[in-house]
């Protein structure tokens, strides 16, 4: 993880995304259709924000780590889907858009926008701690 002033905010935050993504995932079938928004769209931004935010908070070295985290979450809500609920179905052309946003998520960040964290930080003026 990236020396940041508010590590555990940070992390708060990536575990929140990823509630977020759980209980989407898994609410009743009727409820989820009344957002009106694309399916898939919503598959590919909620997997690029999870990455994305991750990619913001670690090195560049764990930007496909954070990429596979995000695709093994996609996938295991699929398999939630089909064994937990009963008015929802696994679509495995959901688990392609999961993977192709945790896909750009990372390579966005490998263009430069990884460790956004860190700048905010800096430009926030807080103190990392050691």
């Amino acid at each position: 993880m990236l020396p940041l002033s508010h590590p555990r905010l940070w992390i708060a935050g990536a575990c929140l995304i990823a509630v977020v993504i759980v209980v989407g995932s898994l609410l009743p079938g009727p409820v989820v259709s009344m957002i009106g928004v694309n399916d898939k769209v919503e598959h590919v931004g909620a997997y690029f924000v999870l990455t994305i935010w991750l990619a913001g908070i670690v090195e560049p070295r764990h930007y496909l780590k954070a990429a596979v985290l995000a695709v093994l979450l996609g996938g295991g809500m699929e398999i939630a889907q089909a064994l937990l609920t009963t008015t929802r179905d696994p679509d495995w052309l959901d688990f392609a858009a999961d993977s192709i946003g945790a896909a750009v998520a990372a390579a966005v960040a490998l263009l430069g926008v990884g460790g956004w964290a860190g700048r905010l930080e800096r430009w926030l003026g807080t103190v990392p701690r050691d």
